[in-house]
């Protein structure tokens, strides 16, 4: 996963802080519970990105076996 792009446009690296519902618990969990399209591996890194302004939230999966990374 090629990251350069996000950091170009603002983002950093964190999750968003817990609210009413605590989205980076929630995905997580998805993360966790996935399979790579690529390799089959079960288990995906949770790698989340923040931007301040405008305020954006992007969260991608990340396996850590072959590297192939989707946003979700």
């Amino acid at each position: 996963m090629d990251i350069g792009n996000l950091y170009a446009e603002g983002y950093r690296q964190g999750a968003p802080p817990p609210g009413f519902i605590d989205a980076a618990a929630i995905d997580g969990s998805i993360c966790s519970e996935s399979k790579c399209d690529n390799c089959g591996h079960q288990g995906m890194d949770y790698k989340p990105f923040l931007r301040d302004n405008p305020h954006s939230y992007r969260a991608f999966a990340v396996c850590p076996e072959c590297g192939e990374g989707f946003e979700f």
